[in-house]
């Protein structure tokens, strides 16, 4: 045997082909309650293409959770391409299967008007559907719509009742709704124990507006005793979710002293983060605390800009103040302080 041919055998002798294992088919089988249990374990690992798949087999065999899942699916556009109107063709196959949540999800489509035309009629008897079954989410969105109008006569009284509805269950957005009302007086006689009562329902479960309003209620002692341990406890809540109206506060309690040891430093840094979310007064505030220099260097030009950006949004203090620093400052100052005025936050 030749060199050549022991060398060509011990190749092929040594050699074994690479065999490629194809991944095994995921077929879903069983009932579809079942499918719909392994569709959601994919959903929950965040494989929502498979998540879609199995909804999809469930949802043809008639299960409306499913139907519902796989609306929302096409609503996110998880797993799928997203599409408004598939969307809604699936919520309302699980909604005439009487599920709850697709009549809610179905009559907040008609309601804005998403995959399907606007129709506050078709939106409020789904809601009323749903709401019958005990959805808050539902009463609350009917309460809603009477308070605003929307395809019914407005009605501030009878959206009170509903906002009471929801909120008695726990619903936040309810709480804080019948909460403004009482403190407003809007459609009911002003009852500030009331609003003190239902804002903090809704701060507890950390709502950010309430947690400020029940703060301001604390710190103006509105027919309640103040508190501005209360107010800063509260502020300081709505604060860290970055609300502005909240941070202005913290800055405000810092500067007085007031639930806080006296921090001018403190102050800066509260009002600086409200002042960049636009907050006209917080950007008076700043400027005035630049223009003293008090929690931060002196400066007339960074002064005359944050009175000047909370000027153009017509805040009257500020525009005070404006007028009072344009006789303070030179030419040239006032000049760099328009120019950062012009270039925004």
């Amino acid at each position: 045997m030749s060199n050549k041919i022991l060398l060509l055998l011990l190749l092929l002798y040594g050699c074994s082909p690479t065999i490629i294992k194809e991944e095994p088919k995921i077929v879903f089988t069983g009932t579809a309650e079942n499918i719909m249990t392994q569709a959601q374990q994919y959903y929950n690992k965040g494989d929502f293409k498979m998540a879609s798949t199995g909804y999809k087999k469930a949802a043809d065999m008639g299960l409306a959770v499913a139907q519902n899942n796989l609306g929302f699916t096409y609503y996110e556009g998880k797993g799928v391409t997203q599409d408004f109107k598939i969307a809604a063709d699936w919520f309302h196959k699980a909604a005439k299967l009487g599920l709850a949540d697709a009549q809610y999800n179905l009559a907040n489509m008609y309601q804005v008007g998403k995959g399907i035309p606007k129709d506050f009629t078709k939106a409020i008897n789904w809601y009323h559907k749903s709401a019958k079954q005990g959805d808050s989410k539902a009463k609350f969105n009917l309460g809603k719509m009477s308070y605003l109008g929307e395809g019914v006569k407005q009605n501030a009284l009878h959206a009170k009742r509903l906002f009471w509805k929801a909120a008695m269950t726990g619903d936040l957005l309810a709480q804080y709704s019948l909460a403004q009302m009482y403190y407003n007086g809007e459609g009911i006689n002003k009852n500030f124990v009331a609003a003190q009562r239902w804002f903090a329902k809704a701060a507890e479960q950390g709502h950010m507006e309430s947690q400020y309003n029940l703060g301001l209620m604390y710190y103006k002692g509105e027919q309640i005793k103040p508190d501005f341990n209360k107010a800063e406890k509260w502020f300081r809540k709505a604060a860290k979710q970055n609300y502005a109206l909240a941070q202005s506060g913290m800055g405000n309690l810092y500067y007085e002293g007031k639930g806080v040891k006296q921090h001018y430093g403190e102050a800066v840094y509260w009002t600086m983060k409200a002042s960049k979310q636009g907050l006209a007064d917080a950007q008076n505030n700043l400027g005035m605390m630049y223009y003293k220099g008090e929690g931060v260097k002196k400066d007339l030009v960074q002064a005359y800009k944050w009175v000047g950006l909370a000027a153009k949004q017509d805040n009257q203090a500020a525009l005070g103040g404006l007028n009072f620093l344009l006789k303070k400052l030179s030419v040239k100052q006032i000049t760099e302080g328009e120019r950062l005025v012009h270039k925004g936050i």
